[in-house]
């Protein structure tokens, strides 16, 4: 693995499973945008010279046509939660059904890239989610797929303000954008510790395990009441850790 400067930002990304063809097109592509990558096998990763110092910032794992559930995939999973449990994950998979976004998300990842978009918004969302920023394209939150794969408990959820006081809600529409607390916080004028509050507050509120799943239904609730963007980097994102 090797550092990465993205536009005067100094990025290492780690680039771990995949097929070797793909990995290498992968490495290449980012090679030739005028970053450097070194491919590391998962078996391998926990020996990384690397992971002691704290050098990984994001991780990419391409899934190819699997899902998060398939084996030789939730295998690696398994190792980064072990040797990298704080990194934010990127997957890229050629699936772009709604129940392979949630079993992504059910992991923690950070980002959803179908491998059908342009490769040059791989690089905006790297640097996105290097800055605390979430990322699953718009068609797949507010799509046919989305409404054939809500359930029961997310039907609960629509219309109406869910519960939220209005300060949540502010809260929750900065989410959406991909904000972190910090500067949530800036542009609310509030504590940081009142942001985390009412985050704690939305996510028991709107039934979501993490910042990602209730960012997401954020954008589910615009989808339903009306035209909203994405949370991600086709809206220039902004916010860092």
């Amino acid at each position: 693995m090797g550092a990465v400067g993205m536009k005067g930002t100094d990025i290492t990304v780690g680039l771990v499973g995949g097929r070797r063809l793909r990995e290498q097109l992968l490495a290449r592509f980012l090679e030739l945008s005028g970053l450097h990558i070194e491919i590391c096998a998962v078996e391998n990763l926990a020996d990384n010279p690397v992971r002691s110092d704290g050098a990984i910032d994001v991780v990419i794992i391409d899934t190819g046509d699997h899902s998060c559930r398939d084996p030789a995939i939730a295998k690696i999973f398994a190792c980064l939660g072990d040797v990298l449990p704080a990194i934010p994950v990127v997957v890229i998979s050629d699936r772009e059904d709604w129940r392979a976004v949630l079993d992504a998300l059910n992991l923690g990842i950070r980002a959803y890239f179908p491998s059908n978009l342009d490769p040059d918004i791989l690089l905006e969302t790297l640097r996105f989610v290097h800055r605390g920023g979430t990322f699953v394209p718009h068609q797949l939150v507010i799509g046919d797929s989305v409404h054939r794969g809500r359930t029961q408990s997310a039907e609960r959820r629509r219309g109406g303000s869910h519960g939220l006081t209005a300060g949540e809600q502010r809260v929750l529409e900065r989410l959406r954008r991909g904000q972190s607390n910090k500067v949530i916080a800036h542009e609310l004028n509030v504590e940081e510790s009142t942001v985390k509050v009412h985050v704690r507050q939305i996510m028991k509120k709107l039934n979501a395990r993490n910042r990602t799943e209730a960012a997401l239904l954020a954008q589910q609730m615009i989808g339903e009441s009306g035209p909203g963007g994405p949370p991600g980097p086709q809206h220039s994102p902004s916010g860092a850790q």
